[in-house]
């Protein structure tokens, strides 16, 4: 290191160059977090989450939970489910208010709405699915499986409810990981598929052709709704420690995505199999990857306590992982859902609390496309346009 600065300056100097000092000093010996990172981008608006409410779901807070939170159909209210405290609560989206709270025996893994908004369900690890009124919190049904229930998901056209179950044994000492298929709206089993580990997630695709199980093994399982039959499997690393813990189909099915215990996040071609990218920006445990719904961004988070979007156009175009934008969202997420529209992001966290965020895109036409959109849709008092 070079001789200190002020004996070459003056003494009227020696103020200036005490701050200097101490500037330089925080400067080089603690460089500032870099909680975004992103690309050049022309656009006069950034991509942005700005946080709306957040509430603790969790009674026990850091020694709590949260493992799951979804939107409402009609986006006005949310579900969550937690590991810790046993609760299922039901709010209200634009506020954070408390409609019910009801209680299960054990941990809470997912809770769902049925498409209609009329039925809340949760899985649990007592081997239960249970049915919520969703105005009401009363029990509408309960059904007991014979393990504990990780993964859950209704068909976008809401005539399946799919429930994905931890590991077990059968007489024979052979490993078993059921995918069951309710028929809605009577819940009535149908069929019974074995993905042969822990199912942790479960998704359709969004035209409803194909179900998806994600789990405790190097793999992601692909089955047709319309007979059920197998269709392909997605392989990412072959290794002990690296199995799957997350996955999501894009809104048009080309593609599906996976994210991996390891921190890996896989980008699949959904027709071939083969793996588009394969990329890691947090070297964490990916607790839950999904698409934006306009299929833009892949967005990721788990056991760090950054919430990341990537565009789907740099993956494609040359395989740059850029990371277009990285937010600090608190504790580690354990789940993520939009609304329909991805206008609204809900995220729940380790630490027992859900957030509510507010989506701002990169695109600066949004507006003015909705003020167009009102001004076309518009009628005034006598019906007229």
């Amino acid at each position: 290191m070079g001789p200190p600065l002020t004996p070459y300056l003056d003494m009227k100097s020696r103020p200036f160059c005490v701050t200097l000092t101490i500037l330089l000093g925080l400067l080089f010996a603690a460089p500032a977090p870099a909680q975004v990172q992103s690309m050049p981008i022309t656009d006069s608006k950034r991509l942005m989450l700005n946080k709306v409410w957040t509430r603790l779901a969790d009674v026990y807070g850091e020694e709590g939970s949260v493992e799951s939170v979804e939107f409402s159909p009609d986006s006005s209210k949310l579900v969550s489910g937690t590991k810790f405290d046993n609760s299922v609560i039901v709010w209200r989206t634009s506020d954070g208010t408390e409609l019910w709270r009801r209680y299960v025996a054990q941990e809470v893994e997912r809770v769902a709405w049925s498409r209609d908004g009329k039925i809340v369900v949760a899985c649990s690890e007592d081997y239960k699915l249970t049915f919520f009124d969703a105005a009401t919190g009363e029990v509408r049904k309960e059904i007991e499986e014979d393990a504990g229930i990780d993964g859950l998901a209704f068909s976008k056209d809401g005539r399946f409810l799919v429930s994905g179950a931890e590991k077990s044994e059968d007489a024979n000492g052979n490993q078993h990981g059921w995918v069951r298929v309710y028929a809605m709206p009577d819940a009535r089993l149908i069929e019974k598929l074995d993905f042969g580990t822990t199912v942790n997630e479960i998704d359709f695709s969004h035209d409803g052709a194909y179900l998806m199980a994600v789990g405790h093994n190097e793999q992601v399982r692909v089955w047709r709704t319309d007979d059920w039959s197998h269709v392909r499997d997605f392989h990412g690393k072959q290794a002990d420690d690296h199995h799957f813990i997350s996955g999501r189909f894009n809104p048009d099915g080309s593609m599906l995505v996976a994210g991996s215990q390891t921190g890996d996040i896989y980008l699949f071609d959904f027709e071939t199999g083969r793996i588009l990218a394969n990329f890691d920006r947090s070297g964490h445990k990916i607790e839950v990857v999904v698409f934006t719904p306009d299929g833009r961004y892949i967005v990721s988070a788990g056991n760090d306590p950054f919430i990341r979007f990537f565009r789907v156009s740099d993956i494609l175009s040359d395989n740059r992982m850029y990371t277009a934008l990285q937010i600090h969202a608190g504790d580690q997420a354990e789940y993520l859902d939009f609304n329909s529209r991805g206008s609204l992001m809900s995220s729940a966290h380790q630490d027992g609390t859900i957030h509510l965020w507010v989506v701002m895109s990169e695109d600066v036409d949004v507006n003015a496309r909705r003020h167009e959109w009102v001004k076309r849709n518009q009628r005034d008092s006598s019906g007229n346009p």
